[in-house]
Formats: structure tokens, sequence, C-alpha cells
């Protein structure tokens, strides 16, 4: 390995544990909000193996993280006023409508966040929480405080992270392996703060976590060369990318379960 090459892993290390060490201190800041009917229902659902004060209900929306409306029927004036109330200062809006009806006004107009709960099928949770985690800043964070949203965060971060590596390898411009291998560390970084350890900041933590992205950095880079002998570079650097990301994922996945 040459100095320049030398210095380009040296360069691309530190930009990762900076990454990661910015995503395992990332701390929670917001709770969930849950009002409308059958508020108090759907909170205690939510709130299951929930911190204290992690979800909470009523009209109140400062300070949240993300605010749950439950709507039946039309949207009333007491509904927009609090969607008005969380727009007002950036607070995202998941609405769960009860009973849609073919001949009601869609509410996507308020929130591209819209749950429809059937009669008689109770709270889809896991699509409530799915919603959750698309529509807040930092779906890792607020799911430490709320475990059920672990799998809906979890599966947020790595959509996300798989997307914008893809782009990054499409845009195929100077620096963009770099740029790569930065947003898989953040990706690891979030998904183990999903599950934070006594110290999740431990070099050992963050130095594996490291060397897992940087090895799989080259490989992928090694793998594409290769590839592009027979496919379009366009075609295969998003490809490699995006399957590059899954794949460091689901190695995370593996040591998690076993350890």
């Amino acid at each position: 390995m040459n100095v320049a090459a030398f210095r380009g892993l040296a360069l691309e290390a530190r930009s990762s544990v900076q990454a990661i060490r910015g995503e395992l201190a990332a701390s929670a800041s917001g709770r969930v909000v849950v009002s409308g009917m059958l508020a108090e229902q759907l909170a205690r659902e939510l709130g299951a193996g929930a911190q204290p004060g992690a979800v909470t209900v009523g009209d109140e929306v400062r300070g949240a993280a993300v605010v749950v409306r439950v709507i039946a029927g039309e949207p009333s004036e007491e509904d927009l006023a609090v969607v008005r109330a969380a727009d007002a200062v950036a607070i995202p809006v998941v609405l769960v409508q009860l009973w849609p009806q073919p001949e009601w006004r869609a509410p996507f107009v308020l929130s591209p966040f819209v749950v429809e709960c059937r009669t008689g099928e109770g709270f889809p949770v896991a699509e409530i929480a799915s919603r959750i985690a698309l529509a807040v800043e930092n779906p890792p964070a607020l799911a430490v405080r709320v475990p059920v949203l672990a799998d809906a965060a979890e599966s947020s971060v790595v959509r996300s992270a798989i997307a914008r590596a893809a782009l990054l390898a499409l845009a195929g411009v100077p620096g963009s392996r770099a740029g790569i291998a930065l947003e898989q560390s953040r990706m690891l970084g979030r998904l183990r703060a999903l599950d934070p350890p006594a110290e999740p900041d431990h070099p050992a933590v963050v130095a594996g976590a490291v060397a897992a992205t940087l090895g799989a950095s080259y490989a992928l880079r090694s793998a594409a060369r290769g590839a592009r002998r027979a496919l379009p570079m366009r075609v295969v650097d998003p490809l490699i990318a995006a399957g590059g990301t899954l794949a460091l994922a689901q190695v995370l996945r593996v040591l998690k379960a076993r350890l």
C-alpha cells in the first residue's frame, strides 16, 4: 500500500470512528404523544415496556418527537388544530384513521403518514410503529425508550442507509466510495444504539464496527471492478453498494443474536 492509499485509509477510519461514536452518543429527545378517539388504548399498546413519560396522552404537542392522532370520520376542527399545532413547531404527525369509508376524504393532505384501522381488527400497532419510525428524525433514540418501535426503527435505519448508499454510488462523484463507507458506519452505529451495552462507546465496539465497514468497503470495491467487465458501471455500483450495506446490517444482526 502506497503512502497516499494509507492516508486515505486512515482518513476513512477516522471518519468512521466519529460517525459511529456520534450515533452511539445520540441522546433521546421528545416523546410519543397520542390523542383523539381511543387514545388511551393506543397509548397503552405503544407504551408497553416503555420508559416512564415516553408515551403520553393529550393534545399538548410541544416537546414531542411525534404526534399520533386517532381520527374517526372526516377530520374535525379539533383534529385540524392538533395537526396545525404540530406543524407550527415542526413535529411530524401520524394519523390513525378508524373505520375508513369510501366516501370519506383521504387525510393524506394533512400528513404523509396515515394508517387505516379496520373495524374489529384492533389497532395495527406494527404498522403504526413503522410510520412513526419513518416520521421521526432519529428512530433508534426513540425506540430505546419505546421498545415497541425497535423492529420498525431497525428496518427504517437499514432501508435509509441502503437507499443513500445506492444514490451515492449512482452519482459516481469523487469520494463517493468514502461516502458510502461513512454511510454504512452511521448505519452500524444507529443499529448498535438500538441495544446499547453498558459502555456503548467502548473502543472494542467502535473498532470492530470500523474494521467491518472498511473491510467490506474494500471488498466491495474489488467486486465492483470485476463486475464492470460484464455490466455497465451505473448498474453495478448501486447494486454493489446496496447489497454491501444490507450484508453489513445482516452481519450485525447475527452478532447481536449470538451475543
